[in-house]
């Protein structure tokens, strides 16, 4: 990708944690928990779209999920369960996985715009946990709602049937996620800086 003056718009630095993070994503996402009444699995790729919003730039957290679903559109076996191709984006765990550029994009914002983060140097760590786990309950909400309407979408399921099959089933394993890159990642982002 070229700016206007025609030089890369993104460093080697930049391309390498972009690409990363699309990795740690697609490695993730193969944490994988079938379940049986419903067709989507309880997948570990969402604790990677939280990681890379907690750690990167607004524009490296969207391009590293942009990029997973670009290879796995093009048939790479990154989805849950080894799965790739563009059947899988419109098969009913696609609104799902469309979602990941805007619930990092969500997060990263609140964590790691140049407001937030000048605003967090007068914050205490509370604040910055509570922020944190804001951000990440609006992002699942985000991913929630699309893929629900997805789903019921692509089975003929009402959208509460679908609610009832694809969502309230996950949320104690989603709070839990949720937790654990608030009190695991979040005390350890300053030291990484990869900003």
């Amino acid at each position: 990708m070229r700016n206007r003056t025609g030089k890369s718009a993104f460093s080697v630095k930049e391309l390498a944690i972009i690409a990363f993070f699309t990795s740690l994503t697609a490695v993730l996402a193969q944490i994988a928990i079938p379940i049986p009444f419903s067709p989507v699995p309880i997948s570990f790729g969402l604790v990677a779209v939280y990681i890379s919003a907690i750690l990167l730039k607004p524009k490296h957290a969207i391009y590293s999920q942009v990029c997973y679903l670009i290879i796995g559109m093009m048939g790479v076996p990154v989805f849950a369960g080894f799965r790739g191709g563009v059947g899988v984006l419109f098969g009913p765990t696609g609104g799902y996985l469309l979602s990941y550029p805007l619930m990092a994009w969500i997060v990263a914002m609140a964590l790691n715009s140049q407001k937030s983060l000048s605003a967090e140097q007068r914050q205490s760590k509370g604040i910055i946990f509570l922020k944190s786990a804001l951000a990440m309950c609006i992002a699942l909400i985000v991913c929630y709602t699309a893929g629900t309407i997805w789903l019921s979408f692509t089975t003929g399921n009402t959208f509460y049937a679908a609610l009832a099959i694809a969502v309230l089933p996950f949320i104690p394993m989603d709070i839990l996620k949720i937790l654990f890159c608030v009190f695991a990642i979040i005390p350890i982002r300053s030291r990484l800086s990869i900003q």
